[in-house]
């Protein structure tokens, strides 16, 4: 690649840490002449933005077929970078083969009959200084193709297409919007957590805390309750994962980095995602998640006593009357209750709990 790219020469012979995989979702071409190709449904071909630091994906046509190159700098034509391989917002995508227009309804029909699929457009790693963008090799796209989850979420997804539009594209159970790489990391890290559980007792009770023979829910407040509420919060860790660690994410070309997938309360269908590494130190790896709920609750205890006594009850959303307390109330309020979770000590009044 260097010899292509003199940008990367002070990097060969280092080993990368790659931040992201960005992939592309490819439907056969519309064109006979080309029925056997598997074009891309690609929103943009830039990677970043950013002044000074800009690169993109460039497809190259060759031997009845294609290929993704990525450069470095500012593209020839700015604009069919921006726009990829779209054709308007009414018009959905053009075949990268022949120009010949991928209408949704076509798309649509290609996704129920499980024929959409999916192609390395891009790798994001980490450099000397800053991002490095990387040509897709046959090698990187096969090692994730071999990947084979133990298990999969076969939930249906609840038909709602205003806001929810994988099923439209053939997307109907949640096992579907996670590559296989992700499912297999997400089935590791519930093990993970469930066998950490068992390792934090151990060594709570080895530094003196009581063997109270029951978590939280018997209301044990010894090694057995802390292993108990340290799994809760690693399985916080979890639900961040699944956050940004589906085939629904978008990379975001100025920040350089993967987006969760709920941005707001609905599900959209992402044709170019990226599947970010969850054993890395950047966006969409574990250890940003457990730190970052680490540094919320220390945060939050900066203002709640260490001997208050928290008790949850459910009340009135629009009448609950608590005073002096801190009230914590579920969103949105959906229902005519909510939960609410209240410190009934007036040295907590005025403070604010996230």
């Amino acid at each position: 690649m260097a010899k292509e790219r003199p940008d990367l020469k002070p990097l060969v012979g280092r080993r990368l840490t790659v931040i992201a995989w960005l992939w592309a979702r490819t439907v056969k071409s519309p064109n006979p002449a080309f029925a056997q190709v598997d074009v891309p449904l690609v929103t943009t071909f830039m990677l970043s933005t950013k002044a000074g630091k800009e690169a993109y994906v460039e497809p190259v046509v060759e031997d009845g077929g294609y290929r993704f190159t990525v450069k470095v700098g500012k593209p020839k034509d700015p604009e069919a970078a921006k726009s990829g391989t779209s054709a308007g917002r009414w018009n959905a995508f053009r075949c990268l083969m022949s120009d010949v227009p991928l209408t949704y309804e076509y798309i649509r029909g290609e996704g129920t009959a499980g024929r959409i699929r999916s192609r390395l457009m891009a790798v994001v790693a980490e450099g000397i200084r800053g991002r490095v963008y990387l040509s897709p090799t046959t090698t990187m796209e096969t090692i994730a193709l071999q990947a084979q989850p133990q298990w999969s979420p076969e939930l249906e997804i609840n038909y709602h297409p205003r806001d929810i539009k994988t099923q439209i594209y053939g997307l109907t159970r949640y096992g579907d919007l996670f590559t296989r790489r992700q499912l297999v990391s997400l089935n590791a890290f519930s093990d993970l957590v469930q066998e950490a559980r068992g390792r934090i007792e151990r060594d709570a009770l080895a530094v003196g805390l009581p063997d109270d023979g029951a978590g939280v829910d018997g209301g044990g407040s010894g090694a057995a309750a802390y292993a108990e509420a340290v799994e809760v919060y690693l399985a916080f860790g979890l639900s961040k994962q699944a956050d940004l660690g589906n085939s629904l994410c978008r990379w975001e070309p100025v920040a350089q980095c993967p987006r969760q997938l709920f941005g707001r309360q609905a599900i959209p269908m992402i044709w170019d995602f990226a599947e970010g590494n969850p054993l890395g130190d950047s966006s969409g790896a574990w250890v940003v998640f457990v730190d970052g709920i680490a540094k919320a609750f220390a945060k939050t205890f900066e203002f709640i006593p260490a001997n208050a006594i928290g008790f949850a009850q459910q009340a009135d959303a629009g009448r609950q009357e608590v005073s002096n307390a801190k009230v914590v109330s579920t969103d949105p309020p959906i229902t005519t209750t909510s939960a609410t979770l209240t410190f009934p000590t007036s040295s907590t009044s005025g403070c604010a709990a996230p």
